[in-house]
């Protein structure tokens, strides 16, 4: 599997706070099946953290390092998930879209937006957008999302609101969004231990319900390509 969307990245955010908590999750994540992770810090105006350029990297490249020491077959990237705010494609041109490419994962949950202008704006600048677990966006409804797939949109889901037994508002949203095939991406936003292993347990039951193949495409394929700079399938030229 290939793991899109993680605080993995210790120091940064709210996700893994030290160094020995993000190389434990990194070596569960190789136990369960994942052999590829971008480390995706929050870029944000409004959670109470900002953190530079200069740090993020400087973790990265230490995890790295420890990686390459335990000698575990795991890849690390390097992204970013920005907060929608103001001036969008200024942030972005800073270095934060995902391991230099032109996609960029944005949360639209933090304030009210009109997404479907932003997406304009954003590939008319041209960067291809990944919306950030949108099952969990309260302004936006099913159709909603639907007509944003329309209009070019990825669509990211968390892996632990496709779980058999989970049936919140997000958890419905996205297993309707799978059910009609409009998940670009599952991926785990995992922020602490738990959180992760839902990869596992998600995509046995994306592959039960809709078919192994589906599961590949959506765990293993599609981010594949987005992190190798490629077109996935099922995007809108």
């Amino acid at each position: 599997m290939v793991d899109l969307h993680t605080h993995i990245l210790h120091g940064v955010d709210d996700g893994a706070s030290t160094v020995d908590e993000a190389v434990n999750m990194l070596i569960k994540a190789h136990e369960i099946g994942i052999n590829a992770i971008v480390l995706t810090p929050h870029v944000s105006l409004f959670r109470g953290f900002k953190t530079s350029k200069e740090l993020t990297e400087t973790h990265f490249n230490m995890l790295k390092d420890k990686i390459k020491q335990l000698g575990l077959s795991l890849h690390l990237f390097l992204g970013a998930e920005i907060d929608e705010h103001d001036h969008l494609v200024k942030t972005i041109k800073q270095g934060y879209t995902l391991e230099g490419s032109t996609y960029v994962l944005i949360d639209f949950s933090m304030r009210r937006a009109d997404v479907s202008e932003i997406l304009y704006d954003l590939r008319h600048s041209g960067y291809k957008v990944i919306v950030a677990h949108p099952e969990r966006i309260s302004y936006l409804n099913f159709h909603d999302l639907k007509q944003l797939k329309a209009e070019g949109a990825l669509m990211q889901v968390s892996s632990s609101h496709l779980l058999p037994w989970k049936f919140d508002r997000a958890s419905r949203i996205a297993k309707r969004l799978l059910r009609q095939g409009l998940i670009d991406v599952v991926a785990s936003d995992a922020h602490h231990m738990e959180t992760l292993l839902t990869m596992k347990k998600s995509f046995a039951y994306v592959s039960k319900t809709m078919g192994n193949e589906t599961a590949q495409t959506l765990f293993v394929d599609n981010p594949s390509k987005i992190i190798g700079i490629q077109e996935p399938a099922n995007e809108r030229n």
